[in-house]
């Protein structure tokens, strides 16, 4: 399976999924709008990455319950899952200090 081709179309869909949805709300009704529009989306887009971080979990327990990989390799599954949860907490954090 070809990850990096994966990895791109799920970028440009979480593009196109921004933009349509704040674009017509800012059309539509102005800022406040817009605002709650992006809002919701981003609900969905975390709740969407939990269900896939909850799938790649369980995928890399039954993995290692199976002996098909170590139990290291889940702790460094779950330090990746990890890193990515502080990556968007850092990203806000940071957006909260130098952003709008």
């Amino acid at each position: 399976m070809n990850f990096s081709l994966l990895k791109t179309k799920a970028k440009q869909f979480m593009c196109f999924g921004a933009m349509a949805l704040s674009a017509p709300a800012m059309a539509a009704g102005g800022l406040d709008e817009a605002t709650s529009a992006v809002q919701t989306f981003q609900i969905w887009l975390y709740g969407f990455l939990g269900v896939g971080v909850l799938v790649y979990m369980v995928y890399q327990i039954i993995l290692a319950m199976l002996e098909k990989q170590t139990w290291g390799d889940v702790f460094i599954a779950v330090g990746k899952v990890a890193a990515a949860g502080g990556s968007i907490v850092l990203a806000s954090w940071a957006w909260s200090i130098w952003g709008s």
